[in-house]
């Protein structure tokens, strides 16, 4: 009887999962760039020779749906939006990270940075500087930024052959790991424009209803469960 209630209770644990999942998609629905994040799970076969096997649930990992986010036009020179396939190339304190999330600004020296102070690189891995002369830079749909000064620099627009293998690490940056990014050749850069968030919140709240309802009928069967041993242990004394 025990080996039910486990059951039950690997139900619940990969319920709470997808729980969590579902309100940090709702959590990110206004993040510029977010990407919504579908949690995945397999079955955990326990074998018993004396036994019929028992199936568990096992928490696999998540996927993150890389469909495009709609557009949303700003106006600001340095809000950048990425078409198509590809991701900026930020300089920080851990290394290169990448991101969709176009919201740049300069910092105190003139160079093109993050919200967070990331610092975007060109494709020869150098920061961007803008001349204080003319701070209004102009920047072509294929990432080529006029400086100003007579000078171009061309923004590193990479892509990956397979983006579930980034790691998500917060303020919208991923993290490539050892996996080498390639030259984007069908991303396009949307100069005064963002990237929006490709949450769905309807769907999402409906998913979390269900999560929830799931739950509470999971935990009922747990309840007679935990019932039924109750009354047997009561009843066995009688009975001998």
């Amino acid at each position: 009887m025990e080996n039910s209630i486990y059951i039950g209770l690997s139900q619940q644990m990969a319920l709470k999962r997808r729980m969590d999942i579902t309100a940090n998609n709702i959590a990110n629905m206004s993040t510029t760039a977010f990407k919504n994040v579908h949690p995945l799970f397999e079955e955990y076969l326990v074998k018993d020779p004396k036994a019929t096997d028992m199936s568990y649930v096992q928490d696999y990992g998540v996927y993150h749906d890389k469909t495009e986010g709609a557009i949303q036009q700003t106006g600001r020179p340095l809000d950048l939006a990425i078409s198509g396939n590809g991701y900026f190339t930020i300089e920080t304190d851990n290394g290169n990270r990448f991101t969709r999330n176009g919201n740049f600004k300069l910092d105190p020296d003139g160079f093109v940075v993050t919200q967070n102070g990331g610092y975007l690189l060109d494709e020869g891995g150098d920061r961007i500087q803008v001349s204080e002369e003319q701070p209004d830079i102009e920047i072509a749909p294929d990432g080529t930024v006029n400086l100003g000064i007579e000078e171009t620099k061309k923004i590193d627009l990479v892509f990956f052959q397979n983006e579930q293998l980034l790691t998500q690490v917060g303020n919208g940056y991923y993290d490539a790991g050892n996996i080498r990014p390639r030259p984007s050749e069908d991303a396009k850069v949307l100069q005064g424009s963002l990237e929006q968030s490709n949450v769905q919140p309807i769907l999402e709240m409906t998913a979390m209803v269900d999560i929830l309802r799931t739950y509470q009928a999971a935990q009922k069967l747990l309840d007679a469960e935990h019932d039924m041993q109750m009354k047997s242990i009561e009843e066995l004394p009688s009975i001998q």
